[in-house]
């Protein structure tokens, strides 16, 4: 037997090549390239964009999530890969040979046309669904979704009475491929679906026959309290790919399968992908919308304020790289290597909604003078475009625009150097977002030479770290005499405290101290206090501080998104409880504790 008969022989004995005729599969089957792997050979890892679909001849392929557990194996005749290049997202899942195992490997383009056929399409879609049921055995924050917010488009309904030849022209004029019949247009009599269609046309039956003589007269719904989740189930237990949502007993929608793929799109992982996958501002802008909702979500699910903070800078670090290479593309490549660095919350991998825009240039020392006009162009196109997805300019300008945050490294060291040896305000104000750095893009080796330098000198420059401290110490706490919150007395937010101002910036000075104060390379609030704890330092309380205050004041800013109003940091006390009063209170207490403590251990009453 030829090599080709033996591959087609192969796929045709399994699914999804088995619901080809026999010479479409001899036609992929003269495609597909055969791989020898070894056992422990990683074929695909987790967050690599997949070069292939891969079919296991032989052996056989573990299958491990992100956080090291095993999902599931794969064997002879099971595909894998093909989720990754359809969705034009990285593998969720690294894929290990764990035996020696032969592949035959498919490229992209050939599997665009495999699904371009309806029933490969749809085995490749409930295979998804089931994997997904088998991955997420708790749900996870994407199928906790209500299904009242899947629901994108008010029901497109068809009276009982019409026939088939009217049901097919709604909707190829609304470009559906179910629709809903109803009585009396809310009250569901059955669904008219593609493949009732096709039974139509295979079965000769009059384009003129009433609905009711073709349509699911009993078709399975969903609630519209019910979870994604349930979705998921349903559509996999029932192998369909419709669920007319109800209410009350009228249908108020309808959900389907390609709804939930676009669901888990809106998920870190795929906005990181599709941010990837845009050529124009507009494009990121787009994705970029869809964080608010995101944090909602979130929110809903419990996540931490950690969890959420860094999710949103992983996501906005993705589109300042994407911006990045769009700069390069337009301006081409840079004269000599550059990094571009977060400041601030970014850096810190802290960004809430509402942020601007913080970030900077290190140069490298070959620049000459004739590539300033480079960089500073290179500059004002990721500031502007920056602008366009939703981040101002820093009303500060600490921004790469600025000339004087786009230098070389040495000139960078010797500014660093600068400020530790001369603590003048502007120097311990420059601490605030400068000693917060992280590299983006770029060559990074040239952050980490500044950052070196840096955490060298730091410790032994006392005088800075005292001046510091008496800065961080300038913030007041919005707790006054008796315990009683202070707020605002006038202006547009009175009655209001500044939640950030008053108590998760202290926190984050204080973690900054501590950082330059022992040398440590951390650069998050959480991560340098817990490094900090090992030089003797108190944080136990303050990181619970930190979290409750964050959490807080991502609450109050998904409110104010939900309300179509921009978020802000100030919150009203009296919309708490007196119980999340109290534990704000708390907050705010041990933030002034370790204001104190940082006032006993550097002086700072000395300090002039």
């Amino acid at each position: 037997m030829s090599e080709l008969a033996e591959v087609t022989q192969f796929l045709a004995a399994r699914e999804p090549w088995s619901l080809l005729a026999h010479g479409q599969i001899e036609s992929f089957a003269r495609r597909a390239v055969g791989q020898y792997v070894r056992r422990g050979d990683v074929v695909l890892a987790a967050g690599q964009a997949p070069l292939a679909m891969f079919v296991v001849r032989s052996g056989a392929i573990e299958i491990i999530d992100a956080h090291g557990t095993l999902i599931d194996h794969d064997e002879q005749g099971d595909c894998f890969g093909q989720s990754s290049i359809l969705e034009e997202r990285p593998s969720r899942f690294t894929f290990t040979a764990i035996e020696d195992s032969l592949l035959w490997s498919f490229s992209p383009d050939v599997v665009r046309e495999l699904v371009s056929f309806p029933e490969v399409r749809r085995f490749f879609t409930e295979a998804r669904l089931g994997d997904a049921t088998r991955h997420v055995p708790d749900g996870g924050p994407v199928l906790q979704v209500p299904v009242a917010e899947m629901i994108t488009r008010s029901p497109i309904t068809i009276d009982v009475g019409h026939t088939v030849r009217e049901a097919a022209q709604k909707m190829t004029e609304a470009r559906i491929s179910a629709i809903i019949v109803t009585h009396d247009d809310r009250e569901l009599a059955g669904i008219l679906t593609d493949r009732d269609l096709r039974r139509v046309v295979a079965e000769g039956i009059s384009f003129d026959a009433p609905l009711p003589e073709v349509m699911s007269s009993e078709p399975f719904t969903i609630g519209s309290d019910a979870l994604a989740l349930d979705v998921l189930l349903s559509l996999v237990t029932h192998k369909i790919h419709h669920l007319p949502v109800m209410e009350a007993g009228r249908v108020i929608g309808m959900v389907t399968s390609g709804d939930l793929m676009r669901l888990e799109r809106s998920s870190p992982l795929y906005m990181v992908g599709d941010l990837a996958r845009q050529h124009d501002i507009a494009g990121l802008a787009k994705v970029m919308g869809r964080v608010p909702q995101l944090v909602g979500r979130l929110l809903r699910q419990d996540a931490t304020a950690e969890d959420i903070t860094r999710i949103v800078s992983r996501t906005t670090e993705a589109l300042y790289q994407r911006i990045a290479e769009m700069g390069e593309e337009k301006l081409g490549p840079p004269p000599v290597p550059y990094a571009w660095t977060a400041l601030g919350s970014l850096a810190r991998q802290e960004q809430a909604l509402g942020s601007d825009q913080d970030h900077a240039f290190i140069l490298s020392d070959d620049a000459q003078p004739e590539h300033e006009a480079y960089f500073a162009e290179l500059a004002e196109y990721l500031t502007a475009a920056l602008v366009e997805c939703g981040f101002p300019r820093c009303k500060g300008d600490a921004m790469a625009t600025n000339p004087q945050w786009r230098m070389t490294l040495d000139n960078w060291q010797r500014t660093f150097g600068n400020w530790l040896a001369a603590p003048t305000s502007e120097a311990v104000l420059n601490s605030s977002i400068f000693f917060d750095m992280r590299p983006i893009h770029g060559d990074h080796a040239l952050f980490t030479a500044l950052q070196q330098r840096v955490l060298r000198a730091a410790p032994s420059s006392s005088r800075f770290l005292g001046h510091l401290a008496k800065h961080a110490n300038a913030a007041e706490v919005p707790v006054g005499f008796l315990r009683g919150f202070v707020v605002e007395k006038r202006g547009e937010h009175r009655d209001r405290l500044d939640i950030k101002l008053g108590g998760i910036n202290p926190i984050v000075d204080v973690a900054r101290i501590y950082a330059l104060r022992w040398g440590l390379p951390q650069v998050g609030t959480r991560a340098r206090l817990i490094a900090a704890a090992e030089h003797g330092a108190e944080v136990e309380n303050l990181l619970d501080a930190h979290e409750f205050l964050g959490y807080a004041r991502l609450e109050h800013q998904g409110r104010l998104v939900e309300a179509g109003q921009p978020p802000n940091n100030y919150l009203n006390p009296e919309d708490f409880s007196d119980f999340e009063r109290r534990s704000l209170r708390e907050a705010f207490v041990i933030v002034g504790k370790a204001q104190s403590a940082l006032n006993v251990a550097f002086q700072t009453q000395y300090i002039s």
